[in-house]
């Protein structure tokens, strides 16, 4: 089977976030912005020779957890928490909202995550992807107003140095 090389984009990707229930809560995001970033760090030690490179060496440094982020459009803040008739909404997914039964995928006593699964369709049906990222923790939400829609931006980390990718 050969890989095509037509470039991806906003189109062809969905991201998918999870708690960790037994049968864990599945959320889509939709209406996002297709913006989904992430960066993978690699510490380095340089170790230098009375101050100069020349003579020196370099040595692996810490593993870094990865940094993520995301924005989407959001047409109410609370769905299930509000009402158990109505579907879970991004926010209450997020901040693990009191009466939305979303669970953390980490031990009690650690900090809250969940799961981010970001897939990536190949538009040739070739080559798609998945990009997972375990134990992804919040360190801002931040929601604004705007003239054509109301955003929520997530900014956190993926406590693993790297994701997992697969070939779909």
């Amino acid at each position: 089977m050969a890989v095509t090389n037509i470039s991806r984009n906003l189109r062809d990707g969905e991201l998918v976030i999870k708690d960790g229930s037994t049968t864990p809560l599945v959320l889509t995001v939709v209406l996002d912005e297709g913006d989904l970033t992430w960066t993978e760090r690699q510490r380095t030690i340089e170790v230098k020779d009375r101050g100069s490179i020349l003579n020196g060496h370099t040595r692996k440094g810490d593993e870094e957890s990865i940094s993520i982020s995301f924005t989407a459009k959001w047409t109410q803040l609370l769905g299930l928490a509000a009402s158990p008739s109505d579907p879970l909404q991004l926010y209450e997914m997020l901040t693990f909202a009191d009466g939305s039964t979303v669970q953390s995928t980490s031990a009690a006593g650690e900090q809250d995550t969940l799961t981010f699964e970001f897939t990536v369709l190949d538009p040739a049906g070739v080559a798609s992807e998945r990009i997972v990222f375990p134990k992804v923790y919040r360190e801002t939400l931040t929601m604004s107003e705007d003239k054509e829609a109301n955003l929520i931006a997530f900014a956190g980390r993926a406590f693993v140095p790297q994701p997992t990718v697969t070939r779909l």
